[in-house]
């Protein structure tokens, strides 16, 4: 019997060749509402790979513009990983509400006594240095996984089982960082159970009300989902179900819309989003780094990002903290948006 890591690493590949496999095609729908200069720029950029639906906001001093194709400000969208930047700015808010230190151990907040990520700080897990994997090494893993690459959400485990995926998890690379979005899961998880709550509530009551993001909202499991809810497209153009995330949600699973979006960016710029500091870089290595939150030097400038992906949306969060200003690409098609956005954001007149 093939070993699982033998298996998991043959399931990427087929992932992998499955994105490499699509079709090279431009398309975007037309126009349908949104400033002309954005319009014109974005067109052109999202315009170079195949999309079906988009909306881009650019949020300065003066205000907030939209672009729209195919779509308005309120067409509800997957923000993917974009989510963990919600979870990083809950942790420090956390933090400042004295409910968790950086230092606290999962194993004080959750019943994960005796293994070895019990031992692993909330720093650790914000920071991505945990040493955890993208996705927890285990035979349910591979499964989901697999599910992936025929296309279908491979996130649909409980709390309970993702603690219990986690119980045997090695930590393979701890103290360096690597992306880990089972970490990203398991510090809201921590948190929420810090705060005696569970991650929807915590998001909802510290974050979205807060803020007035009425449009954003974190579905667990299909049957939380409406039946005209939005699907998305993969990188072969099939239609893809949502991917309500249940105890994946902190690393991924929160919809929300352009309109939305905008408010969050304007938040960030202005320091008023709870927990904001998040995104202010704390490490210097190969590149600045923050909470998740990449610092990406571009065009002589350096640009505060994160992505988000899920199997039929993407979305992308630049901010130029500098100028006071930002930009949100979400969209309904797979397919990388962050040099995207960075194209886009740089090239619109201050």
């Amino acid at each position: 019997m093939l070993r699982r890591t033998t298996v998991l690493c043959a399931l990427f590949c087929a992932w992998t060749l499955a994105w490499g496999a699509a079709p090279v095609a431009s398309a975007l729908a037309p126009p349908s509402s949104g400033d002309p200069a954005l319009i014109a720029l974005a067109g052109q950029v999202l315009g170079r790979s195949y999309r079906e639906n988009a909306s881009v906001a650019y949020i300065d001093a003066s205000g907030t513009r939209f672009a729209n194709f195919g779509a308005t400000e309120d067409t509800d969208y997957e923000i993917g990983s974009v989510t963990k930047t919600f979870t990083a700015a809950l942790f420090v808010d956390a933090v400042a509400r004295g409910e968790v230190r950086e230092d606290t151990k999962v194993a004080d907040v959750l019943p994960l006594q005796g293994s070895p990520v019990g031992d692993v700080t909330l720093l650790e897990l914000a920071s991505h240095t945990s040493g955890l994997a993208q996705f927890p090494m285990s035979t349910d893993t591979v499964v989901a996984v697999g599910h992936w690459v025929v296309a279908s959400n491979p996130f649909t485990y409980d709390r309970d089982t993702l603690l219990q995926q986690l119980r045997s998890a090695p930590l393979t690379t701890r103290g360096s960082y690597s992306y880990s979005t089972v970490g990203f899961a398991l510090l809201g998880q921590a948190l929420a159970a810090a705060a005696h709550t569970d991650y929807p509530s915590l998001l909802r009551d510290r974050m979205l009300v807060p803020l007035g993001l009425s449009q954003s909202w974190m579905p667990l499991t299909a049957a939380d989902l409406p039946a005209n809810v939005t699907r998305g497209f993969d990188v072969l153009h099939r239609s893809q179900d949502p991917w309500p995330l249940d105890a994946y949600a902190p690393a991924g699973g929160l919809r929300s819309t352009a309109n939305d979006m905008s408010t969050y960016v304007r938040a960030l710029l202005d320091g008023t989003v709870p927990g904001g500091t998040a995104m202010d870089p704390r490490w210097v290595g190969d590149s600045y780094r923050a909470l998740t939150w990449s610092i990406v030097p571009f065009e002589g400038r350096d640009y505060t990002l994160h992505g988000g992906a899920t199997g039929g949306f993407q979305c992308t969060v630049v901010l130029d903290r500098a100028n006071d200003r930002g930009l949100v690409i979400l969209t309904d098609t797979i397919g990388g948006l962050e040099q995207q956005g960075l194209e886009i954001l740089a090239h619109t007149p201050m």
